[in-house]
């Protein structure tokens, strides 16, 4: 009961963290831009937050699969991580593509307004802080806990 709080909290503190980002520190395309990226100041307060909750929705998702005793609650928790993965592979890839398309093109077109800025920069904070890299790599964490906690023999418990 209290590894699922926990996992709540972390997941829900990460969350909020990439939702500041995505919204309050990425410019539009239309906006001007000074030097440098104050993202990068969301960015470090927000990245020991998201280690933490990568790492709280591995241990909750390995001992959910561990203790499981029915094997079918565990396979359809597989099957479903990844459908989910997908999901958020797919939505990924279209939502850059959005980006990318706003902005003019990629870092590499001439005719784009991040030409020659590095792939993370101000305008493009949002292509890697959204709820869909949010989603994915949790959904990623927590399908490499399960899988391992499924395989892994559960612990004896000593008598002493």
């Amino acid at each position: 009961m209290l590894l699922k709080l926990s996992w709540m909290i972390s997941l829900g503190i990460s969350l909020l963290g990439f939702l500041v980002i995505e919204n309050f520190f990425t410019i539009q395309p239309k906006g001007i831009s000074g030097s440098g990226n104050l993202g990068a100041v969301g960015i470090a307060l927000v990245f020991p937050f998201l280690l933490l909750s990568l790492f709280t929705t591995y241990r909750y998702f390995f001992t959910l699969s561990n203790q499981a005793k029915n094997r079918l609650n565990r396979v359809i928790t597989v099957i479903t991580g990844f459908v989910l993965l997908g999901i958020f592979i797919y939505s990924s890839i279209s939502y850059k593509n959005d980006i990318f398309e706003s902005l003019g093109g990629s870092t590499t077109n001439p005719d784009s307004t991040i030409f020659q800025y590095p792939l993370l920069n101000q305008y493009t904070n949002h292509l890697f802080f959204n709820f869909y890299t949010f989603g994915l790599v949790h959904t990623i964490s927590g399908l490499i806990g399960g899988l391992i906690g499924w395989f892994k023999p559960k612990k004896e418990e000593s008598s002493e």
